[in-house]
C-alpha cells in the first residue's frame, strides 16, 4: 500500500489523466469481500496499479477483456468524484468510488517584465506552481521573482522543444513585443490547457491574430478561447493593478464549476 500511494504522489507531476478507484461494494461469489476498501489507480495510457497483490490477482483477470479494459480506462475522463457500478461479467458486479488525481495548477508566465513581477507575487498566494520564462538574464532572476518555483532563461521557441502541456495549466503571455507574443501563442493555441491570456492593445492583438490566421491557419473558434485583452475589467492602470486584474481572472476561471 505504501508503494501504491508513492505512485499516486508521482502522478502529481504527470500530464496524464489519472483516477483512483476505491472498491466500496461488490456482488460476487468469486471475489473476496475483504477486498472492499482496496484501490486501483488508472491512467489514460493504459496503466493500472493495484493497492495490493491480492487486489491485482482477483480483479485483473476480469479487466483483461478488451471491452472491460476500455470501460476502466474511460474512467480517466471523470471530472469529479463519483460512485460507479461496473459489471465485470454477468456474475460479478463491483462498485467503485472514482476520484480524479489533480495536480496543483501550474502558472506559466511568458515574459519577465514589469507586470510579471507583481503577478507572480500575488499568484504565489493562490497555490500555483509558478514558472517564468524569458530570454533576458538581467530581468529573469530571483531578486525580481522570489516567489517563483522555476525560472527558465531561454528563447521562447527553444523552450517549446521540450514542453508538454497539462490540462491544469494557466498561461499568461506578457512578453515585450507582439512578435514574441505570436511565437508563444502559436505554440499554445491548440493545447488542452485551462487558461490562456495575452496582454496587449487592440491593435497589437489584431496583428497577432491576423498572423495566426494567415500563416498558421488558426480558426476564430480557436482564438476565441484566448483571454485578450487579459484580466478582468477593473479599470486597472498601473502594473500592480493590471497584475491584480489578471490574478482575478485566473481565480474566476479556476473556480468556474461549469468550465
Amino acid at each position: 500500500m505504501k508503494n501504491f500511494f508513492r505512485k499516486i504522489s508521482e502522478q502529481f507531476n504527470s500530464s496524464n489523466k489519472v483516477i483512483t478507484a476505491v472498491l466500496t461494494d461488490l456482488e460476487s461469489s468469486e471475489i473476496d469481500e475483504n477486498l472492499i476498501g482496496e484501490m486501483m489507480m488508472v491512467d489514460e495510457d493504459g496503466g493500472i496499479e493495484y493497492s495490493s497483490e491480492k487486489m491485482e490477482k482477483e480483479i485483473r483477470k476480469y479487466i483483461l477483456e478488451e471491452e472491460m479494459k476500455r470501460e476502466i480506462l474511460n474512467l480517466t475522463n471523470t471530472k469529479e468524484a463519483e460512485l460507479k457500478s461496473i459489471e465485470l461479467n454477468k456474475d460479478n458486479k463491483i462498485e467503485l468510488f472514482i476520484e480524479p488525481v489533480l495536480d496543483n495548477p501550474r502558472l506559466l508566465v511568458f515574459g519577465a517584465g514589469h507586470i510579471a513581477s507583481p503577478l507572480v507575487k500575488i499568484s504565489s498566494l493562490m497555490d500555483f506552481e509558478i514558472t517564468v520564462i524569458d530570454d533576458r538574464e538581467e530581468f529573469l532572476n530571483y531578486d525580481n521573482f522570489p516567489s517563483a518555483d522555476s525560472l527558465i532563461c531561454l528563447p521562447y521557441k527553444d523552450y517549446f522543444e521540450n514542453f508538454k502541456a497539462r490540462q491544469n495549466d494557466y498561461i499568461v503571455i506578457v512578453t515585450r513585443g507582439h512578435q514574441f507574443d505570436y511565437e508563444v501563442l502559436k505554440e499554445l493555441i491548440r493545447e488542452d490547457v485551462k487558461y490562456i491570456g495575452m496582454i496587449g492593445s487592440s491593435k497589437k492583438i489584431n496583428e497577432v491574430y491576423t498572423k495566426l490566421r494567415e500563416k498558421d491557419k488558426v480558426s476564430d473558434k480557436e482564438l476565441s478561447r484566448v483571454h485578450s485583452p487579459i484580466g478582468l475589467k477593473i479599470n486597472s492602470e498601473t502594473p500592480e493593478e493590471i497584475a491584480v486584474a489578471i490574478a482575478a481572472e485566473l481565480i474566476s476561471v479556476r473556480r468556474d464549476k461549469s468550465a
